[in-house]
């Protein structure tokens, strides 16, 4: 495995991912809302926006299928003045956080079963030993989770700066809250850079490689990211 080709695709999904999905979206959202009669004024034309309901029995479900949808009814009347009034309700923070710790998730174990194959168990995640619930005023669990930050990757434990630690224990706290609490979390940019950092020490300290990452999937036109 390349490491170093690995690496450039993760992040460079992140990228784009930060751009398509998330910042992109905002701008669609903000626009949308600063005009939100406009917004209103365009469902009146032909009401490109359906409601979707659900009437089910135990009848109804015996005869559902993948090419029998006998649940749903996804083409109900709706008023403007519903879709208006959710045009920056979808959780995209929320949605967005739980997307980014699977892709640094599946980064992570990637690299260590590359450098560290016998290290994690079935179904075990690289950053098993990094708890969510950590109290990093306690130093002698800051201790406990920066050594586990390295135990998969085999780096010197001082090597592990402390708020790359601390950024993976506040990550997944979040991540867990989300997951298991049905919390909201507004909180997009903080992790997104949390994550990045992440991964690119996970990078440095796995392929002891001093060469500088340079990524922009984008046109670059004042060759600032030219390797």
């Amino acid at each position: 495995m390349d490491i170093h080709e690995l690496t450039h695709d993760v992040i460079s999904e992140l990228l784009s991912f930060k751009l398509k999905y998330y910042d992109v979206s905002v701008y669609l959202s903000d626009r949308a809302s600063a005009d939100w009669r406009g917004f209103e004024a365009e469902q009146h034309s032909e009401y490109p926006i359906q409601g979707c309901g659900l009437i089910a029995n135990d009848k109804l479900l015996q005869n559902w299928t993948f090419k029998n949808e006998s649940l749903l009814h996804p083409d109900e009347d709706l008023a403007p003045e519903e879709t208006g009034s959710e045009i920056d309700s979808f959780p995209r923070d929320t949605v967005s956080i739980v997307y980014m710790f699977s892709l640094l998730e599946a980064y992570g174990n990637d690299i260590c079963d590359e450098i560290n194959p016998n290290y994690r168990n079935n179904r075990q995640a690289w950053h098993h030993g990094v708890y969510g619930n950590a109290d990093l005023n306690d130093s002698e669990q800051k201790i406990k989770m920066q050594n586990n930050f390295c135990k998969p990757f085999n780096p010197q434990a001082d090597s592990v700066p402390n708020a790359i630690v601390e950024a993976l224990v506040i990550l997944k706290r979040e991540r867990n809250n989300i997951v298991h609490e049905l919390t909201h979390s507004s909180a997009f940019e903080f992790h997104f850079r949390s994550i990045m950092a992440i991964i690119c020490c996970l990078y440095f300290r796995a392929t002891r490689n001093p060469r500088e990452l340079k990524i922009y999937p984008w046109y670059d036109y004042d060759d600032k990211f030219k390797p």
